[in-house]
This record gives structure tokens, C-alpha cells and sequence, in this order.
């Protein structure tokens, strides 16, 4: 059931809560291993769709730090990147046989799926195009990978709004996770009866500094906090596992990176939930206002339920690695990062 609603905001004063804190306890952290460094890369070729993106560009930053080659799959109507370092290819995600020829002629070692239909609320009124880009675009990637270069790993970036473990796909709450889950069903199955080599990685909210969509949540607060202005907040109640694009990114990069015989999906988060209004209290701390907020009307799905990463399993699957950055510091880097961008600007 769709409906919508005001959510979470009280009649009269808008203003969030603070962040809830853990219990404090006496026992001493268990001290945890060190996260061992990711390898060079040189001599690896990675293919990336949605390469300009936000998490693309987490993931390009990363490669080019661990001395990957890098090619850019695009679409021929979409901008160049701006990186010249980075090789460019067009794709036509909607042509199976085109798909086969471009991986066919590009011999990538690694492939990460990135591009897709990611707006939730809007996936509600654009169901065949949330289907069309999100189901069908990742499935001829997959089939042309496996018929041409059955060796590469693909890594399908996926949402954990695709992996609530309760009632089945029918009950996802959006076009958008229902077309994600409909991707893991499906490479799920081709990994079985054909062997082919895809990783789904449902990763949590993502978040962070250089995202090009000013309308996700966190540079939306944050730029219209700068500018005086109050921010528009829907659903503040929502709960969701945050984590910082650069440790998405990391951990994409090491799900390219794992041998074929492993897990077939991976959970992607920080292990913890957190609130719309723990990040916004956060952000408003850390730019040292109080700016009344104006909530605004959001489709609100009743079967929307949390989810987090299981951290030990994430860390067991991935090698040992685990995310770096707490919530605190990626919010302060997203600050300084907005802050940077208003001023050049100007």
C-alpha cells in the first residue's frame, strides 16, 4: 500500500531530536584486527557503468590510487568524462548483442555495474523504466559478459532495499527494489546453471562529498544549511544503515576482486541504523545551526522495513575488511566538501 503522508514531524515545531546514543558500557572495545591494504592493481582492467556517477567517481578515484586501468562504459548520448587519464567506451545497455561485442572487444578483467535507475520515489511512477534500466540493462551486461569474457567478475551494485529477508519479492517496497531483487533472482540463478561469475553487493545508504545529485539527501541539508535556507526533510524517522561512498567503493573494488567460488551476494554497510534525523542533527552540529526545517509530503511505502549490513559476515566475505568511516567524520568530510564546491562557485 502507497500512500502519502506528513512523517515523523510533530504539528508544531520541526525540529529533529538528537542523535540517540549507545548504552555506555565499562568493558573495554575489543581490539579489532587491521583491515589488510588493497593490492596494486596494476595491470587490471576495470570497466565501470555509470563511471561519472556518484559512487563511479568514488571508484575511478580509488583505481586510479591503486594503479588500475580504467575504462568508462557510457551511453553515446551522455557527456565525456572530464578525466583524460580514464579510457571511454559506449555501451548500449539495452542491446544484448551490442553489450557481448563491447565486452567482446574491451577484454576486461573486472567489471563494476553502476548505472541504473537509483530514485526511489520516482521509481513509483516510471515502473517501466526502473524495469527497463535496472533489470534488463544488468541482465545484457551480465549474458554479454558471460558470452564473451566468461572469466570477468561482475559485480552488480545493488541496494538492501532489494534484500528485506521477509515476505518475498511482491512485498519490496518500490519498483526500484523490486527491479534489484528481480537482478539478484536472475544472476543468482545464471551463477548456478551456467557459471557465470556475478557478485550482487547490496549496499546501504550511501553517502558523502562530490555526489552530483544535490537532491539526495545528505548535500541537499547541508547546501541549503549553507545558504541559510531551511532544509526540506521527508520521513525523518526513517532508519537506514548509512555508509560513506569511499568505503562503498573500497568495498566494490574488493567484490571485483574476489575468486569465483565466492558468495553470490554481499550485504554493504556499516552494521548500525541510523536515522534522517541522526544525520541531520549531525550535520547541523557540525555547521553550528539550528535552522528551522520544512518538512515536505514523500510517498511513503507501508512495508518498508530496516536493514543492516551483518557486519562479521560482510568482513568474513570481503577478506577482512571492514568500512573506516564512522558517521561523525563522513559527515564532516561532506561539510568541508560542499563547503569547497559553494565557494568555487562563487
Amino acid at each position: 500500500m502507497i500512500r502519502r503522508r506528513l512523517a515523523g514531524f510533530p504539528s508544531k515545531n520541526h525540529t529533529l531530536p538528537m542523535p540517540s546514543t549507545p548504552h555506555a558500557s565499562s568493558a573495554p572495545a575489543p581490539q579489532l584486527p587491521p583491515v589488510p591494504p588493497l593490492p596494486d592493481l596494476k595491470g587490471h582492467r576495470f570497466a565501470l557503468t555509470g563511471a561519472a556517477g556518484f559512487l563511479g567517481r568514488h571508484v575511478i578515484r580509488l583505481l586510479h590510487h591503486q594503479g588500475a586501468r580504467i575504462i568508462a562504459l557510457r551511453r553515446a548520448e551522455s557527456r565525456p568524462l572530464p578525466d583524460a587519464t580514464v579510457q571511454e567506451a559506449i555501451i548500449d545497455l539495452n542491446d544484448e548483442a551490442a553489450c557481448a561485442q563491447t565486452l567482446h572487444d574491451l577484454r576486461p578483467d573486472h567489471v563494476i555495474h553502476l548505472a541504473g535507475y537509483a530514485n526511489t520515489d520516482r521509481s513509483v511512477a516510471s515502473i517501466v523504466q526502473a524495469l527497463q534500466v535496472n533489470l534488463v540493462g544488468s541482465i545484457n551486461l551480465v549474458l554479454g559478459a558471460m558470452d564473451r569474457v566468461p572469466d570477468c567478475r561482475v559485480v552488480v551494485a545493488g541496494s538492501m532495499e532489494a534484500a528485506n529477508p521477509w515476505q518475498g519479492p511482491l512485498a519490496l517496497g518500490s519498483p526500484y527494489g523490486m527491479s534489484k531483487a528481480m537482478v539478484e533472482v536472475l544472476t543468482g540463478s545464471l551463477n548456478r546453471l551456467y557459471g557465470t561469475n556475478v557478485l550482487n553487493m547490496r549496499i546501504g545508504m550511501a553517502y558523502g562529498e562530490d555526489d552530483p545529485n544535490h537532491r539526495r539527501l545528505v548535500p541537499s541539508v547541508i547546501l541549503s544549511l549553507l545558504q541559510g535556507r531551511a532544509p526540506a526533510i521527508g520521513n525523518p524517522g526513517r532508519l537506514c544503515d548509512w555508509i560513506h561512498a569511499e568505503d562503498v567503493a573500497e568495498a566494490l573494488i574488493r567484490g571485483a576482486l574476489l575468486p569465483r567460488a565466492e558468495p553470490a551476494s554481499i550485504d554493504v554497510g556499516n552494521g548500525r541504523l541510523g536515522s534522517i534525523a541522526d544525520v541531520v542533527a549531525i550535520i547541523q552540529r557540525l555547521l553550528g545551526t539550528e535552522l528551522p526545517l520544512q518538512p515536505v509530503e514523500r510517498l511513503q511505502r507501508s512495508n518498508e522495513q530496516a536493514r543492516c549490513a551483518d557486519l562479521p559476515a560482510m568482513t568474513a566475505a570481503l577478506g577482512g575488511w571492514r568500512p573506516r568511516i564512522s558517521l561523525e567524520e563522513g559527515l564532516a568530510r561532506a561539510v568541508a566538501g560542499y563547503r569547497q564546491e559553494l565557494a568555487t562557485a562563487r
